[in-house]
């Protein structure tokens, strides 16, 4: 007696299927269906049965999938089933709430990072060697130091925190 597989696609509705499709089409942007393939390291067809609803990535595509996006692949995956938009930036400010020193001190090191110059991102205390062709706004840039901040109180780390990103944001 042959036991026959179900498909992944009979386990989700169309309306996952469509924004996967959405998804894959918009990340793919201008690439063929062959070059975004490559970078996904799948067979074009399988690029394909993705845009066309005919079938649904592995997790570890979903993965990739959801970094080229920008998401959480918890938060891709909502966004799949229709529970979600993303995280909202109340969610975001929830979780910094709970978070414990060292990985919110890792959060404002990946954001220092983010927001640096290309070339400019620095280890925390160890600021990279100045060129001499050193812009104007480039000189005005000071290294970002955490160590400093782990040992404050949490709730004053995370106002600054908020007041940074409102800032950034202004």
């Amino acid at each position: 007696m042959k036991v026959r597989k179900k498909s992944a696609v009979a386990f989700v509705d169309e309306g996952f299927l469509k924004r996967l499709s959405e998804v894959v089409h918009e990340i793919r942007g201008d690439q063929s269906q062959r070059q975004f393939a490559r970078t996904m390291q799948v067979s074009q067809s399988t690029v394909q049965q993705w845009e066309n609803g005919r079938n649904v990535p592995s997790l570890e595509n979903l993965e990739k999938i959801a970094r080229l996006k920008g998401m959480l692949v918890e938060d891709f995956i909502a966004f799949l089933y229709g529970r979600s938009h993303g995280p909202t930036r109340t969610d975001i400010m929830a979780r910094i709430g709970v978070m414990q020193p060292q990985d919110f001190s890792q959060i404002l090191h990946i954001i220092g990072d983010r927001i640096a110059p290309p070339g400019e991102e620095t280890s925390p205390g160890k600021p990279k060697a100045k060129s001499k062709k050193t812009s104007a706004k480039r000189k005005m840039r000071v290294p970002l130091v955490l160590e400093q901040y782990l040992d404050q109180d949490k709730s004053e780390s995370r106002a600054m925190a908020a007041d940074i990103l409102d800032s950034d944001n202004s």
